[in-house]
């Protein structure tokens, strides 16, 4: 009688260990693509219009970024990270809903405040976290603002609500800064802010020097001093902060002491190639280049960098104290944390200046991930795009991917740096498309024209190999693989 109740017993065992064998190897799979779930807390920092190549980590020499570099150095940073399109409203849009452009239907600075409606019910990345239980807040530009219009008059610009359980702008004076005030651009700029908008800011180069050392009542230092508070007072709670850096947009603002450590005279501009123009088509020349008009004058482009790179310090100097806090605080071991710019940026390149251009430059972006207690460092050269950020910041912290999400989920990735989750990086502005592969980089325009770079031969992409009879086969895959990608939009419901 014994013998047989220890038969059934074992019989039972073996049947609970057979029917769970499937929810235990669920439960295995699960801890090898992302650990088990805790929630973590997300800090997510944004600089505006800033360019992957201004940043010691990514190469450059000139410019002084210890904080960003830091950051760098404990995370994944990504070699070959794509915005969607290189202009601050639709960029944006694309990151915080997780969708391309065209299904979001913000495309286009104008376009901004369709945000929300063309949303809907469907959650944005802020609002995904803060409906599962996270405190959720913005400080300053996350979404699409004017600067420096919307930035001095304090207003939270076509923001979307329903993100934050607060949200927080960060009044400051910008270009009316006290200090030394410098017009680099060549077209008239009258001092109000009125003709400055009619003429179109975000094209003039507007640079200041102000009186105060610490950058006082700028709306980076105010930003930084928001966020601190923030994560004192939400420190025994799971978090999303989300801080948008205003600089180095134009105006470029910052301390004297910052422009000093950059002596214009000492910097060097991009090496200027003899007809670089020949092979661009018409729509490829950056629109931004025309306006500004300072191809010729090499010392009004040295004062620009001088004053992009002191913005840059200067903007580097506040993520630092950001980072600093969220160290003292004990909370770096349990917070994903998150740099990026919204696109990139053109520094004489080509001879182009500022954005909007479908060259690497504009729609290049640095971003980097770290993770919580700087677990999974190293440097990744797979192609990765902005809206791949609301899906793996989801998954990370083990909340649903909503069924929205045009992104990919990039914690193998951030477990191994030479996983590929794509084929190809989308970028588009109102002129046309790009698609980027692992080699390379095609450009089509609305006209009908076309650019083709080698990007591991060339990187520059100086040599537009379009209309190269050698390379006629790669720009028909090239456009095949573009067509598919356009097919593939349905637009915004």
């Amino acid at each position: 009688m014994q013998l047989l109740l220890s038969s059934k017993k074992y019989q039972l065992i073996l049947v609970l260990i057979l029917t769970s064998a499937p929810l235990l190897t669920g439960a295995f799979q699960h801890l090898q693509a992302g650990g088990p779930i805790q929630k973590k807390n997300v800090l997510l920092i944004i600089a505006d219009d800033l360019t992957a190549t201004a940043l010691g980590c990514y190469g450059n020499r000139q410019c002084r970024t210890p904080h960003i570099d830091k950051l760098a150095s404990r995370g994944i940073r990504f070699e070959n990270a794509y915005c969607q399109f290189p202009v601050c409203g639709p960029s944006r849009a694309a990151m915080m809903s997780g969708m391309y452009c065209q299904n979001i239907g913000v495309i286009g600075n104008g376009a901004s405040d369709r945000f929300t409606a063309n949303l809907g019910n469907r959650p944005s990345l802020g609002q995904h976290f803060k409906n599962h239980g996270w405190y959720s807040a913005r400080v300053s530009k996350i979404y699409h603002m004017r600067v420096p219009g919307d930035i001095t008059a304090g207003v939270d610009g076509p923001d979307h609500k329903a993100s934050w359980d607060d949200a927080f702008n960060c009044q400051g004076p910008e270009w009316m800064s006290a200090g030394k005030h410098e017009h680099l651009s060549n077209e008239k700029l009258k001092r109000i802010p009125e003709q400055h908008y009619k003429l179109g800011f975000g094209g003039a180069f507007y640079t200041v020097r102000t009186q105060s050392a610490a950058g006082d009542f700028q709306p980076d230092k105010i930003a930084a001093d928001k966020a601190i508070q923030l994560l004192k007072s939400n420190k025994n709670s799971p978090f999303f902060i989300a801080v948008g850096f205003v600089r180095p947009h134009v105006p470029l603002v910052a301390p004297e002491k910052y422009f000093e450590d950059y002596p214009a005279s000492n910097l060097s501009l991009p090496e200027k190639i003899q007809n670089d123009w020949q092979d661009i088509p018409k729509a490829g020349i950056s629109k931004n280049t025309k306006s500004i008009g300072l191809n010729d004058q090499i010392g009004k482009q040295k004062k620009i960098l001088q004053a992009y790179y002191a913005s840059v310090a200067y903007m580097d100097h506040q993520v630092g104290r950001v980072l600093t806090e969220l160290d003292r605080l004990g909370l770096r071991n349990n917070t994903i944390v998150i740099f990026k710019s919204d696109h990139g940026y053109h520094l004489g390149e080509h001879d182009f200046w500022q954005k909007m251009s479908l060259h690497e430059e504009s729609t290049r972006i640095p971003l980097i991930v770290s993770m919580p207690g700087g677990s999974h460092a190293g440097k990744s050269s797979c192609l990765v795009e902005a809206i791949d950020l609301f899906p793996t910041l989801s998954a990370i912290c083990g909340i649903p991917i909503p069924e929205h999400c045009q992104g990919k989920d990039l914690r193998r990735v951030l477990q191994n740096p030479n996983h590929k989750v794509r084929d190809t990086a989308y970028c588009m502005t109102g002129r046309g498309h790009m698609i980027r592969s692992s080699r390379w980089a095609y450009i089509q325009y609305k006209d009908g024209s076309n650019e083709l770079y080698d990007m591991k031969n060339d990187p520059q992409q100086i040599t537009n190999l379009a209309n190269a009879a050698s390379h006629r086969t790669t720009l028909n895959q090239m456009k095949t693989i573009l067509a598919d990608k356009l097919q593939s939009f349905a637009g915004p419901d």
